[in-house]
């Protein structure tokens, strides 16, 4: 962590930069948006980094910003093996071979006014259609010129004042057919403070880093001081199993990742616990053993969130507090800010030990005592519990009560629709279909109103 700590000490004169790679706790934005949050109220603005068209990727989006697009557009993300465009550090790519087009980025809230240099991370090739970039009505035009070898085109903008950000793909020349987008990064024009780039990819896992072909070329523009490579899920969720070669996939990415950014201290992370198809999977601490193992190998930090967040068993109690979702695997937007204030406390502490020890090398937090409470608590943890959710429980949404109703170890949800809700985002929300949401109700068609229940 050496290179972290100084680079902390001096974010008053430097930027201090931020790479946070994951999946779907991090694409949407809640978990990364809140370490941004706290390290920039300690360190000042540089900028909120990378971005991506989620509407052109046919994806959810981020909770600071919404994209929409113009045009036909073909992409890819980094869970699909074997991928057909290639892919650069923000794990997503968008493609077209129409001229007009465009990618429109609306923003939840005000912009910084310092946020006026935009990195447009994309394809440069003599077949690259130009562009042009608007912001509060003026169109800035930008040559995507070929010899140009960097993996990135720098734009100088005006302040956002109307929070929106717009790229217009246009056609210039003849031999134009083409535009490939793999990202962008929103920056502040000053040289202190903290960016924090968000790369999460939702159902990524940690071999997906290795299909992001043109991500070691692009990485060290980002000029990374810290890399958080945030996986872990999506590795053994669904069959409950650790493969056997994610240990080489994991030291080959490792490696990599110190050949590409040899300065940068690298934070890997743990999982917590999860439920899949009614079952607690057992893989947690077996797949923490191993990242603390790799971590002392590479000279690796470690966040351990199994264990922060309370080790085997314990999603229940998160959803009763509303702090997971009910699919016993994602956060609500509560519990991810909380993982996000842990995370960054965390960091802070770590700082302060040391500051205290200049010349310590190493320090572990003695899980040993939480590993033999483990082994009592593991015999009593059922693999599905119905009743554990009660009238009490929030884990859903505020307009949404939990019944303690259980047929057939099924758990009865009473949902009050909400104006702009349909059948279908209802039934995606708790995991259901259409057609069982109607059978449920005694419904003949999918037209409902809003104040009704459910």
């Amino acid at each position: 962590l050496l290179n972290f700590y100084k680079k902390w000490k001096k974010t008053d004169k430097e930027k201090l930069s931020v790479v946070h790679f994951g999946d779907s706790h991090c694409q949407h934005e809640v978990l990364p948006g809140q370490l941004r949050k706290r390290l920039q109220e300690i360190h000042g603005d540089a900028g909120r980094g990378l971005m991506f068209s989620y509407s052109a990727a046919r994806t959810y989006s981020s909770v600071q910003y919404k994209t929409s697009h113009t045009g036909t557009w073909t992409s890819e993300r980094s869970f699909t093996m074997r991928p057909k465009l290639p892919m650069g550090v923000r794990g997503m790519t968008a493609h077209t071979n129409s001229a007009p087009a465009s990618l429109k980025f609306y923003f939840t809230e005000q912009v910084p006014k310092e946020h006026t240099l935009l990195k447009i991370f994309c394809k440069k090739d003599v077949r690259s259609y130009d562009l042009e970039v608007e912001v509060g009505g003026k169109r800035i035009p930008v040559s995507i010129d070929a010899s140009d070898k960097t993996p990135y085109v720098s734009v100088k903008i005006p302040a956002i004042t109307d929070r929106t950000l717009t790229l217009h793909v246009v056609k210039k020349n003849s031999h134009e057919n083409e535009f490939e987008y793999y990202g962008m990064s929103l920056e502040a024009d000053v040289e202190s403070g903290v960016i924090y780039h968000n790369a999460g990819v939702g159902a990524a896992r940690w071999n997906s880093l290795l299909y992001q072909e043109l991500l070691w070329e692009q990485l060290p523009t980002l000029e990374p001081d810290v890399i958080v490579i945030d996986f872990g899920t999506n590795d053994y969720l669904y069959n409950d199993k650790i493969r056997p070669e994610l240990e080489t996939e994991i030291k080959t990415i490792l490696k990599k990742m110190r050949k590409t950014a040899p300065d940068a201290s690298i934070i890997l992370t743990t999982a917590q616990d999860l439920y899949w198809k009614k079952r607690n999977c057992r893989s947690g601490e077996p797949f923490s053993d191993l990242i603390h193992r790799i971590a002392a190998e590479t000279d690796c930090a470690v966040f351990d969130w199994y264990w922060v967040s309370g080790a085997q068993g314990t999603m229940l109690n998160w959803v009763r507090k509303g702090l997971a979702q009910p699919d016993m695997v994602h956060l609500t937007v509560k519990g991810y800010k909380l993982k996000g204030d842990l995370f960054a406390d965390a960091i802070q502490n770590t700082i302060s030990w040391l500051d205290k020890h200049p010349e310590g090398n190493e320090f572990f937090f003695n899980l040993d005592k939480l590993k033999e409470e483990q082994k009592t608590l593991r015999a009593k943890i059922p693999q599905y519990n119905a009743s554990a959710y009660t009238a009490s429980n929030r884990g859903v949404t505020s307009s949404t009560k939990v019944v303690p109703a259980s047929t057939e170890g099924r758990t009865k949800y009473v949902h009050k629709i909400k104006t702009g809700e349909s059948l279908y985002s209802i039934g995606k929300k708790y995991h259901v279909t259409v057609s069982q949401i109607k059978s449920w109700n005694g419904m003949r068609s999918d037209t409902i109103f809003a104040g009704k229940v459910l």
